[in-house]
């Protein structure tokens, strides 16, 4: 009875391991934003989209760095859902070899 409570659970790590491992593949900003009308932005903002405005480079100054600031956290996420994926594998190695450990 233990043993396929000892399968299911790596079943289940498999599959949240692999969710894991597809969401950290499509989390970029070129994905968050493909089914929207919105197109990534450009690194720099050209300043010449807002025709005689004053302080034009104080605004695009600011833009940029806004959206870089966007790309980081969602850079930052995708980083830590790779260590989740990692982590997983991990407990599932240390769990198998318990098991076999224990001779279960």
């Amino acid at each position: 009875m233990a043993t396929g409570f000892v399968d299911a659970s790596y079943q289940a790590f498999d599959e949240c391991r692999t969710r894991v491992r597809t969401a950290s593949q499509e989390f970029n900003l070129a994905d968050i934003l493909k089914d929207s009308k919105s197109k990534t932005p450009a690194e720099r903002t050209d300043p010449t989209l807002f025709g005689m405005l004053n302080n034009v480079t104080d605004l695009t100054a600011q833009m940029d760095a806004t959206w870089a600031a966007v790309r980081a956290e969602i850079e930052s996420g995708r980083l830590k859902l790779a260590e989740v994926e990692r982590a997983l594998s991990d407990v599932e190695t240390n769990l198998r070899t318990a098991a076999a450990a224990s001779g279960a």
